[in-house]
């Protein structure tokens, strides 16, 4: 196995494809993530927390609950976040796995990091010391569900792009179906998890998504021969045929409360 080298080595995060990936993955995956943060109760005046923001949109709701005063902003890119820094967002760059907390939060959310950094739940014992007594963390954390898939070409192509993330990345691609076990490990209370399965309607965001997603392990996955060229194209294709449905992606929303 080829030693992993981490997302921000592994992605051109300053890439205009990367930010085009990063709004596809909006509009596919921001209803779910509002609808999380509406659960919580978020208002006016919450301190919160959103680590690795990518194109910002999750901090911008939350500033819209909270106030953009009350809102922290962090990633390890900050090329698509001048917006949120417009809004009166603090927008920092910051290592969750090894930089000092950057205040107290009444709430932190994340989404797609986690199963990312080999250190997950080390991390997630570090969030948690970040929060108000009674603040909340909700994590979400996506997993490939390539047996599911409708389409040989894109159950081939989705089992190679978590063969790849995993062995380039260090990601566990299964990991979020450990939920919410680690939160408790962590120490919180109330925890609780849910997990939602869209349809990837060809043409539409989430296929769209995962379409670009995949390209980001094309050539890995040519090399060392986990797919053709052949099926790649089989599976674009599909990802952009008006008729093709697929339900082959889980992302899961876990919480959990500082006591």
């Amino acid at each position: 196995m080829s030693q992993t080298i981490g997302w921000n080595t592994f992605v051109d995060t300053h890439a205009q494809a990367e930010h085009r990936r990063l709004r596809l993955l909006e509009e596919a995956f921001d209803p779910f993530s509002f609808r999380q943060l509406d659960s919580l109760g978020v208002r006016e005046g919450w301190r919160c927390l959103e680590v690795g923001a990518g194109a910002g949109s999750v901090a911008a709701r939350m500033a819209e609950l909270a106030g953009p005063e009350n809102v922290v902003a962090t990633d390890l890119s900050l090329t698509f976040l001048d917006p949120l820094a417009d809004l009166g967002v603090t927008v920092l760059h910051h290592d969750v796995t090894t930089d000092d907390a950057p205040g107290e939060f009444d709430v932190i959310h994340t989404r797609f990091v986690l199963e990312h950094l080999p250190e997950r739940e080390a991390v997630i014992k570090r969030l948690a010391t970040w929060l108000t007594p009674g603040g909340w963390l909700l994590i979400e954390i996506g997993t490939p569900l390539p047996g599911l898939s409708s389409h040989p070409a894109t159950r081939q192509t989705l089992t190679a792009l978590a063969k790849v993330m995993t062995d380039r990345v260090g990601t566990a691609p299964e990991w979020a179906r450990s939920l919410p076990v680690p939160l408790e490990a962590a120490g919180l209370i109330d925890c609780a998890a849910e997990g939602v399965v869209l349809p990837a309607r060809g043409g539409q965001p989430l296929a769209a998504w995962l379409k670009n997603t995949t390209k980001l392990v094309e050539e890995h996955a040519l090399t060392s021969g986990l797919v053709t060229r052949e099926v790649l194209d089989e599976a674009y294709a599909a990802y952009e045929t008006s008729s093709f449905v697929d339900y082959s992606w889980m992302t899961v929303g876990a919480r959990g409360r500082r006591g």
